[in-house]
């Protein structure tokens, strides 16, 4: 990508970050978007279907840089962390994405955010998967399909609680998280 659609994906994306921590995405135009970012709508399509691909797509970057912390640590709980402090950041365009689960581009996002993840702290730490999801490539699918929406689905009622505790919300998740992700 050259310099000056990289300018103008990085104004998009702060122009829509801003917008929907202000209002429901829902509410969030194009036009808005555009305007905020000083970019025609032509340049806006270039980089976005709609303002809720564009969230996602801005939200994703943030979350890898979050995810960045696995390949350095032997807890899964600093990245568990290190996603809620991502979402705490951004409790409010993240509620204003909910209804009353989280609009699906942002949630697919997150949950192939995750996923990842995953997958990688499996292929750091391979020793903590089961026999029984050993040399299964579909068994191990089902377990991370199974660990993103789970911890997606944890995050939306941390969310609509208003609890802004992250050290409780990691207890939590981690809690109702099969063990062996933890070793």
């Amino acid at each position: 990508m050259d310099a000056r659609a990289r300018r103008s994906r990085e104004h998009l994306r702060d122009a829509v970050l801003d917008l929907a921590g202000r209002m429901p995405i829902a509410d969030v135009t194009a036009s808005a978007i555009c305007t905020a970012a000083g970019v025609t709508r032509d340049t806006f399509y270039r980089h976005a279907e709609s303002p809720v691909d564009l969230l996602a797509d801005a939200l994703s970057s943030e979350i890898a840089e979050a995810m960045e912390i696995l390949p350095r640590t032997d807890a899964i709980g600093d990245g568990e962390r290190a996603l809620l402090e991502h979402v705490l950041r951004r409790a409010d365009v993240y509620r204003g994405a909910m209804h009353p689960l989280l609009a699906a581009p942002v949630r697919s996002n997150l949950e192939r955010s995750i996923r990842s993840g995953l997958e990688l702290w499996v292929h750091l730490h391979p020793d903590i998967v089961p026999p029984d999801f050993r040399d299964d490539p579909s068994a191990m699918a089902i377990a991370f399909a199974y660990a993103a929406a789970g911890t997606v689905g944890s995050i939306e009622e941390w969310l609509r609680s208003g609890d802004d505790d992250i050290d409780r919300a990691v207890r939590l998740i981690l809690a109702a998280s099969p063990e062996w992700w933890l070793r």
